[in-house]
């Protein structure tokens, strides 16, 4: 081992423990150093998936086989290392694909927790410690955007990186909380039916992307982030609904942060069993080894009095490590809720609800989406021909939010602290940051045209201002701007009639639909973002790199 091809990693403290959690560490080390390969998933709530695929795989891509579809998107992994794409339009197309919601670039490991949820559409699930929100959209998809993700993070400005990324992504189905997860308020009975605590952790499995760690890590690391790690698990095994299954996963390789704190919960959470990860099914190929049942430290964690069947059932946990998958490092163990009650263990069942006082929820204030007004729906309705849907409204935006968000998050009683309950109508004692997804435009109240985020799912029930229009004149508008009305309605005849505003212009390209939002005025306008654009340029078979 030369440090000229390892300047730090043979002398670090990290390189010592890890040959005390296995006995052929050395090949872990010559693979835990290379950058990781540039990784990706495809969103499949996408109707021009097959077009996104055919793009990655013209630049190389391949997809990863321990990674299928189910659980959110399939996996790939693209021919450089990530972050370093040399080739300039290629590397315009996954940023564009990315910015565009069609694919999210995202650490391969880190795709491995949403898979063993086993979630289905419908399902009410919390993603614990949520940004930046690749899992949390990955969440999403695995519902296929029938249902309610609560993505919770209690530091602000990562909060609304899981905005950007919900409306980069064009969700409905996800609430961005923002609490220290450890004081997480009640939600709606009979709990969450899924719950992903992907913690806080001493990352020492991700030196593939992180190589300061070879550096920074100390054994201390992981040992004064396990406090933390075994309270915000049980706050979440307190909120997980009879039945249930909780993943609980880290880019850690330390046992001290994954099989001690597992077994903490299982010798306090008696309504809890260790599950199989289903991790061979759900990822097939990769490999991966067993939790470990002892390790050095162990005399200094309460696992030293745990009896040996216990300690047993934590080979259930899987390690996945860096040099058998040319991947990052990874630990996930599977839960489930066992018990007879009705409800999670932190909640009141219906009966014992209806015995408790009620309490007037707060006033909303102006900074919260309220639902949107009949009559506010109704115009929607009668301008565009949208049958109405679960919206919400805030400043000028309006909000699709999904049937769960409305009928079990927003109308649901809920507990408070002290004995008394809420009545449903409000977001209260969550301190919600956005709920759904932007949908429509208002401007002095008067709602105005579709959004670029949610087109893709507003512009196809649309039934009035939609119009056809030609490669020919798209591809002028797209080269040489805006055109005047006089000259696009010789191209688009439907318009000679239309109402300036808001409309949407259909263009359909080797069985792809785009749908692209526009302004009529005294030019036809596109109103479509840059990465929309430059792709919609690649499809045209126009320059991309200008």
């Amino acid at each position: 081992m030369s440090k000229a091809n390892w300047p730090s990693a043979p002398d670090s403290e990290l390189w010592k423990s890890v040959q005390t959690w296995r006995d052929d560490a050395t090949n872990w080390l010559e693979m835990a150093q290379p950058r990781l390969p540039e990784t990706l998933r495809v969103n499949p709530l996408r109707i021009d998936i097959k077009w996104t695929e055919n793009i990655l795989r013209s630049l190389g891509g391949v997809p990863i086989p321990w990674l299928p579809n189910g659980g959110g998107g399939e996996g790939w992994q693209m021919p450089w290392v990530r972050g370093k794409c040399e080739d300039l339009e290629s590397k315009l197309l996954i940023r564009a694909l990315h910015d565009s919601g069609r694919i999210t670039r995202q650490e391969a490991v880190s795709m491995i927790p949403v898979k063993l949820l086993e979630c289905r559409p419908g399902d009410h699930i919390l993603d614990m410690c949520a940004a930046p929100g690749s899992k949390a959209t990955q969440l999403c998809e695995a519902i296929s955007d029938e249902g309610v993700v609560v993505a919770n993070e209690s530091n602000p400005g990562r909060a609304n990186l899981l905005v950007s990324n919900s409306k980069r992504v064009g969700v409905t189905s996800m609430i961005v909380a923002r609490h220290d997860g450890r004081h997480l308020p009640r939600c709606p009975n009979p709990g969450f039916d899924r719950i992903l605590v992907d913690a806080p952790c001493s990352g020492n499995g991700t030196t593939r992307k992180n190589p300061e760690l070879w550096d920074r890590w100390t054994e201390q690391a992981g040992r004064g982030l396990q406090t933390l790690q075994i309270e915000l698990l049980n706050k979440a095994a307190m909120l997980l609904a009879p039945n249930g299954r909780m993943v609980y996963s880290t880019c850690s390789l330390d046992p001290i942060e994954n099989e001690a704190v597992v077994a903490e919960i299982l010798h306090t959470c008696d309504f809890l069993i260790l599950d199989e990860t289903g991790i061979t099914d759900y990822c097939p190929g990769l490999v991966t080894r067993p939790g470990m049942t002892e390790w050095n430290g162990m005399e200094r964690n309460a696992a030293q009095s745990f009896d040996s069947d216990m300690l047993a059932e934590l080979t259930k946990c899987k390690r996945i490590w860096n040099d058998e998958n040319d991947s990052g490092g990874f630990f996930v163990a599977a839960f489930k809720h066992i018990g007879d009650s009705e409800v999670a263990e932190a909640l009141l069942n219906d009966s014992e609800m209806a015995e408790k006082p009620l309490r007037e929820p707060p006033q909303p204030n102006r900074n919260q989406q309220i639902p949107a007004s009949s009559e506010l729906l109704q115009t929607i309705s009668n301008d565009w021909g949208v049958e109405p849907e679960k919206m919400f409204v805030r400043g000028s935006k309006i909000y699709t939010i999904s049937y769960e968000i409305h009928d079990w998050f927003w109308l649901g009683e809920r507990m408070l602290r002290r004995g008394k309950k809420l009545p449903g109508g409000h977001w209260h004692p969550f301190q919600i940051i956005q709920a759904g997804l932007p949908t429509w435009e208002l401007r002095k109240g008067i709602l105005q045209r579709p959004t670029s985020k949610g087109i893709h799912l507003t512009a196809p029930k649309c039934q009035v201002h939609v119009h056809e229009i030609g490669q020919e004149l798209l591809t002028t508008i797209l080269t040489k701007g805006g055109q005047s009305v006089e000259e696009v309605i010789q191209s688009i005849p439907t318009l000679e009639n239309e109402r300036l505003g808001g409309v949407v212009l259909r263009f359909t390209k080797e069985e792809v639909t785009w749908w692209l939002p526009a302004w009529l005025g005294g030019k036809l306008t596109l109103m479509i973002p840059d990465a929309e654009r430059l792709l919609l340029s690649h499809s045209l078979g126009l320059e991309v790199i200008s």
